[in-house]
């Protein structure tokens, strides 16, 4: 992909449900096209080691349990936008994974845009069965010493119930368990169901079928935006 204009970034959105592999495809395709991958859970972290303004700021509601309000959020994330925008870097936009999660979430990501000069390219939504998501989600395993995460079918330890990298046992997190993943499923599409609409109704949204070999997956995913941003390029 290629800027629209000289100087002027084109970002993408990846959406879809937890256990769809949103993940793993924004890993793969941000390089690709040169995008900086930009996870909100990472993105908030970062934020937060930095002690940037709007990190502080969501550390105070995180600490208190409750949810990061969505000014805080984009702030975080036109923080983040600036820090990636460097002369010479060679990053063309960012690949967001897992934002905006709400419509309000991409009014708000539209007036950043928009201040800056910049556009949404392309929105794809990797589309998976909920019993597919279940199975996928309910099999995951971490370690209980670290971020490590397995799958006892896709990507299983090598010595089942045991940590590759530090020998330590392996469990399955509360919200990993199947009751738990449906409520976060409800929850997902009760919110997004707007989201996508308002990104359909602009053009902006295609669906890929998440349930297939990853490899074919990222090839959708990757004609998808290239078949976006070409259309955007025509309408500018």
């Amino acid at each position: 992909m290629r800027a629209a204009r000289e100087g002027k970034f084109m970002h993408i959105i990846l959406m879809g449900a937890q256990g769809a592999g949103k993940g793993t495809q924004a890993e793969r395709l941000a390089p690709r096209f040169q995008l900086a991958h930009l996870s909100t859970g990472d993105v908030f972290r970062a934020a937060i080691r930095s002690g940037t303004e709007f990190g502080l700021m969501a550390k105070r509601f995180l600490d208190r349990g409750e949810l990061v309000p969505d000014d805080v959020t984009l702030g975080i994330v036109e923080e983040r936008l600036q820090a990636i925008g460097i002369p010479g870097s060679g990053v063309r936009g960012a690949l967001f994974d897992g934002f905006p999660r709400t419509e309000a979430q991409a009014v708000g990501l539209d007036d950043v845009l928009e201040r800056r000069g910049e556009t949404i390219g392309a929105v794809v939504e990797v589309a998976v069965p909920s019993e597919k998501l279940i199975s996928r989600l309910s099999g995951r395993r971490v370690c209980e010493n670290g971020d490590a995460v397995y799958h006892i079918e896709y990507n299983p330890p090598r010595v089942p119930g045991e940590c590759d990298r530090c020998g330590g046992s392996l469990i399955q997190r509360d919200d990993d368990q199947p009751d738990a993943i449906r409520r976060r499923l409800e929850l997902y599409f009760a919110q997004t169901a707007p989201l996508l609409a308002y990104y359909d109704k602009r053009g902006l949204l295609t669906r890929i079928d998440g349930d297939q070999p990853i490899d074919d997956v990222t090839e959708e995913i990757a004609n998808a935006i290239e078949t976006s941003v070409a259309a955007n390029r025509e309408r500018e």
